[in-house]
């Protein structure tokens, strides 16, 4: 019998999921890098985020290893999906580690909370909010939210958990809500495997520019369109993400209509994760105005692929201009993105390649950092 401890990770959408966008993937690193110290267990649903079907080729109700052999997954069946039956397998599973990802979902999250507190869980519990507490996260559907919050502090759960923040900004955020409640602080762990550098083809006074995101107004893609329209030089964009807000799409698609013809767009729909390295590296600059960001995956792993950014200063990626890795910009200066698109579309292929090479050698400083996997022993110790 194995003398590893156990970690259960409870994620409404697992691999091979990719539309919920950066939870799945971080989970996914935490599974994969700690496979060998600890047990690892996901239980999940059988449906990805915004689907009807089911994927392919899954059993659902049943403990697969089809990811990894030592990364067990549940796909619970989400048609039939029952209180029930996710208190049986947490309880029959006997972790010693409950990982719940965000706050807000009635089976994930808020179900073995309960069960935590009236006593019919014994495992420690750590919980991730994932940026759920941050002010532009709550906006959304903000009276559900904070009642939420109001009796989850009411009763006293937070003094039964153990919360996991991913930097400073959502240590702030927790102790906010939640005064007096044990936290501690690991970074997200990132893909670390890096593909080698490689360059593309930079004229100078013409941009390639990618939006790789989910199509909500947290994301700010009306905001970049609205940038764009005031930029001269000749701009190709392309945008990658599963719409999810119907009516925020038709206003970018109003947006885009009007704008000037030195901007060309280009909209790709969904793509898998394994085909993004390949499609980013046939561009020149990221861009994701966002309204906040707990890590920024999409952010990361365009550095990781050799590209420079163009973000919002609400993501953990900061003072990137300093390494020539990018920008981020606050959101009330629109005229800064301007110069900035502006200013790369200058770029001739040595100043690209300056820049890009910089952006890759800075994710590469990141994923070798040893303390990364520590902090996460510390957080399962």
């Amino acid at each position: 019998m194995s003398s590893k401890k156990k970690i259960l990770i409870l994620i409404d959408w697992f691999l091979p999921g990719y539309k919920a966008g950066g939870p799945i993937q971080s989970c996914a690193n935490i599974a994969f890098a700690l496979k060998n110290e600890y047990g690892i267990y996901v239980l999940t649903a059988d449906t990805d985020h915004g689907d009807i079907q089911p994927y392919s080729d899954i059993i659902p109700n049943k403990w697969l290893t089809n990811i990894d052999p030592l990364i067990h997954v549940y796909y619970a069946k989400k048609k039939t999906l029952s209180a029930r039956q996710l208190a049986r397998e947490i309880n029959e599973t006997e972790a010693d580690y409950i990982y719940l990802n965000h706050l807000f979902s009635p089976y994930f999250v808020l179900l073995p909370l309960w069960l935590k507190y009236i006593g019919k869980i014994k495992s420690r519990m750590v919980v991730c909010p994932r940026g759920a507490l941050y002010d532009s996260a709550l906006t959304v559907k903000k009276y559900k939210k904070i009642p939420f919050l109001f009796l989850f502090k009411l009763l006293g759960v937070h003094k039964r958990v153990l919360f996991h923040a991913t930097n400073d900004r959502e240590a702030a955020a927790i102790k906010k809500y939640f005064p007096g409640s044990e936290i501690i602080i690991a970074n997200n762990l990132p893909k670390i495997d890096q593909p080698q550098y490689v360059s593309c083809n930079k004229t100078k006074g013409i941009i390639k520019c990618i939006f790789i995101a989910r199509i909500v107004p947290i994301k700010n893609l009306l905001y970049l369109l609205n940038c764009l329209e005031k930029v001269k030089a000749t701009v190709e964009l392309t945008i990658i993400g599963p719409v999810e807000d119907h009516m925020y799409w038709e206003e970018c698609k109003k947006k885009m209509a009007q704008l000037p013809a030195n901007i060309s767009i280009e909209n790709m729909g969904t793509k898998q994760n394994d085909q993004l390295t390949a499609i980013l590296q046939q561009h020149h600059l990221f861009i994701l105005p966002t309204t906040g960001e707990n890590f920024g995956h999409s952010i990361f792993e365009a550095m990781l692929a050799g590209r420079p950014v163009l973000i919002s200063d609400q993501t953990p990626w900061l003072q990137l201009n300093k390494m020539n890795a990018g920008w981020d910009l606050p959101l009330n200066d629109p005229n800064g993105f301007v110069k900035a698109i502006e200013e790369s579309a200058g770029w001739d292929q040595q100043q690209f390649d300056e820049h890009a090479k910089a952006s890759w050698q800075y994710a590469h400083q990141f994923i070798t950092n040893p303390n990364l996997i520590k902090e996460y022993h510390q957080l399962f110790a």
